[in-house]
């Protein structure tokens, strides 16, 4: 299922076998079948990726991490980490599967350059200023601010992609964003005195993310899905390393939790990284930006969740209520059906 899922011409095929059999004209129901499949790798995602955002905010109670002098470098050093961890799985992913030179021969290309943009956007930029967030605002709050990316990459979308949504999809961005406002605009009782600076670090990593899988999205026309998203954990994963924490003086921080028992914790955090990310990039190819982005962020739910389950900390109600509104604005987008989403193409696979 996976590798039909990361190759357009496996999945084109499936598609245009079913519908010969359904009797139904091939482009509709290459249409509805690629949807439900895009739909679900993005939910998986979603899932994925609020277990993800869980474990990384238990990684950072833990030494040396959670060291009081490491208030910016900690997040950071969390952070480079992961995408470290992340490029390694990705890579054996693409090793197994022999594809690993599609990621080094789409370097030489255009597309290969504004993937790397997209990676520093959405690594070093929206990476890092994720985990800020999670460390200043908690995780639930920071997954609840930063779902407003569907608007966000429904508006960078429109502009150089020419992604429309329909009605449904527009009352259901709005719901989204109205959600993440309602769940966030007020601090906990007991947030920490860094709420305000986490919420804005959230935000500043919606905007990096939004504009990420457009980038991405336009990219892949011409590149495999798991070479671009190769190319992507390398770049982020360097310049975390050799940009970001040097300038923050985190490099030490990440050597020493190299050498204890957190970086259990964030190889946990790293395979479900992973597992998102695998899931995400086909589905940007599937669905487009402005529709794989609402049906990913149900990952606000499932952080909600996964604290309650593993902290027994109930969330407050406006967070319950937020998270609602966000799902059922997810719900309208997955029901809209657009006249303008592009076809399938067979160039864009893994």
């Amino acid at each position: 299922m996976w590798e039909a899922a990361i190759d357009d011409e496996p999945v084109t095929a499936f598609l245009q076998h079913r519908a010969s059999r359904s009797g139904m004209p091939s482009g509709l129901q290459t249409t509805t079948s690629s949807d439900r499949l895009g739909f679900s790798m993005a939910l998986m995602s979603g899932a994925l990726w609020g277990a993800g955002a869980v474990v990384l905010g238990e990684a950072l109670t833990h030494g040396p991490l959670a060291a009081a002098g490491a208030l910016f470098a900690a997040p950071l050093a969390a952070a480079a980490l992961h995408d470290c961890l992340v490029l390694l799985w990705v890579s054996a992913v693409s090793a197994a599967t022999g594809r690993l030179r599609a990621a080094v021969a789409a370097l030489r290309t255009r597309d290969g350059l504004v993937i790397c943009v997209a990676a520093l956007l959405g690594g070093p930029l929206a990476m890092s200023t994720y985990l800020l967030a999670i460390a200043f605002a908690g995780a639930p709050y920071a997954m609840a601010i930063a779902s407003v990316v569907p608007a966000l990459g429904a508006l960078f979308g429109y502009a150089l992609l020419h992604e429309r949504l329909g009605p449904l999809g527009v009352i259901g961005v709005a719901l989204a964003v109205g959600g993440a406002i309602l769940a966030s605009y007020a601090p906990p009782a007991g947030a920490s005195p860094h709420y305000l600076l986490g919420a804005i670090c959230a935000l500043a990593s919606a905007a990096g993310w939004a504009a990420e899988g457009v980038l991405v999205t336009r990219s892949m026309a011409r590149v495999p899905a798991l070479a671009a998203l190769n190319i992507r954990e390398a770049v982020s994963a360097g310049a975390l390393l050799l940009i970001v924490l040097p300038t923050f003086a985190a490099s030490g921080v990440a050597a020493r939790t190299v050498a204890t028992p957190t970086m259990a914790i964030l190889v946990v955090a790293s395979l479900c990284g992973a597992g998102s990310y695998l899931l995400y990039y086909p589905s940007l190819h599937l669905l487009g930006a402005s529709r794989s982005m609402p049906a990913n962020s149900t990952s606000v739910l499932w952080t909600i969740g996964l604290t309650l389950a593993v902290t027994g900390a109930w969330p407050g109600w406006r967070l319950v209520l937020g998270g609602g509104v966000v799902m059922a604005g997810i719900t309208l987008v997955a029901a809209d059906r657009r006249s303008e989403t592009p076809p399938l193409s067979t160039t864009g696979g893994a």
